[in-house]
């Protein structure tokens, strides 16, 4: 059997994980972060909102919402083509940064984007990286985050 292809469903929210390849804890470098968080904020200009996110030492949850005729597939290949490039290329490195796929969840309503988000804010505490969503620098609880939220909740 093949691979099975993605439904695109216009105007939906979908939270979005995706792994580093083997796991490996290449985003515990907060330069590495940083450059995730790069790639986060360029789909913003044209082609994806983005409502909400935390970067962890292996792995990347984010909310978003593509924009257009850009579909999820496409905006995930943009942040993850642009963060190994850059990483990569700092680094002295060759390969894979992430892992092939993605797994992705269409958000149906707003009590499931709270829960969502507060699922995501959540992540670096529980995994011992902050004391609270707010003290984690590479997540959209920080205050010096930029996200979509409001302008997307409000259009």
């Amino acid at each position: 059997m093949g691979k099975l292809l993605r439904f695109v469903l216009e105007g939906h929210c979908y939270h979005v994980t995706t792994s580093t390849r083997g796991a490996a804890p290449l985003l515990r470098d907060p330069a590495n972060a940083r450059v995730v968080v790069e790639a986060l904020q360029f789909v913003r200009s044209d082609r994806a909102y983005l409502l909400g996110y935390a970067v962890l030492p292996d792995h990347l949850h984010a909310v978003l919402v593509p924009r257009g005729h850009e579909t999820i597939s496409k905006v995930m290949q943009s942040i993850k083509g642009y963060s190994a490039r850059v990483v990569n290329a700092a680094q002295g490195r060759r390969g894979a940064l992430w892992q092939r796929s993605f797994y992705d969840r269409v958000i149906r309503n707003e009590v499931q984007l709270i829960e969502t988000l507060e699922y995501i804010h959540r992540n670096p505490v529980a995994a011992g990286l902050a004391g609270t969503p707010e003290e984690y620098p590479f997540s959209s609880a920080h205050s010096d985050a930029e996200t979509d939220l409001e302008l997307f909740l409000v259009r």
